[in-house]
């Protein structure tokens, strides 16, 4: 986990700084957006984690599918039933054929929750005559758990060091694709920080 920490970091802090949501002159449209284009994220990394039934599969599904569904429903789309395992077009190396590489995207969809909970006062704070949107209430529902689960998880898979580099890169790359999806003008700086 400290290594995935340590590899992220600077792309991390990017994404932080550039949410819309989080800027003092954002309004509700913005995290209509923000729940727009997480989704369009998650459609592009679910693929790549749902590829294979593994241990990680086993962890991750159910939470995954939950969190699709508490998007459609917030953005009025149909819900999907399961998730369509097919090869993304973001494939950097090699890293990506291990299984590694699918934790290391996991890892930041488990972060991104832990994100949510501490968004949600701002997302009330924008407008507090509304309900907060579905897929917020179900981070806070679930809190530190899911975090904690694929933590354990993830400290039973132990890695190899070929392993530990893959889950690097493919943290690195599912933020890079996060923030490529968010703000694609910065596609050239975010493949430079891979």
């Amino acid at each position: 986990m400290q290594r995935l920490r340590i590899a992220t970091q600077p792309l991390h802090r990017e994404l932080d700084a550039r949410l819309r949501i989080s800027a003092p002159q954002a309004g509700y449209a913005d995290v209509v957006d923000h729940l727009g284009l997480f989704l369009a994220w998650l459609e592009q990394v679910l693929p790549l984690i749902h590829a294979m039934h593994d241990p990680l599969h086993a962890h991750v599904t159910e939470a995954n599918m939950r969190r699709l569904q508490a998007l459609c429903l917030d953005l009025q789309l149909p819900s999907p039933s399961h998730v369509e395992a097919h090869a993304a077009s973001f494939q950097s190396s090699s890293a990506s054929m291990h299984p590694g590489y699918r934790w290391g995207m996991q890892y930041v969809i488990e972060g991104s929750m832990l994100g949510a909970i501490s968004l949600l006062p701002r997302i009330e704070q924008l407008s507090p005559e509304r309900r907060a949107p579905h897929f917020f209430r179900l981070a806070v529902s679930h809190g530190r758990k899911p975090w904690q689960v694929f933590s354990d998880a993830l400290e039973d898979e132990s890695l190899d060091e070929v392993g530990q580099a893959a889950a690097e890169q493919g943290a690195r790359d599912a933020f890079a694709m996060c923030l490529m999806t968010y703000y694609p003008s910065s596609r050239g700086q975010v493949r430079h920080a891979n």
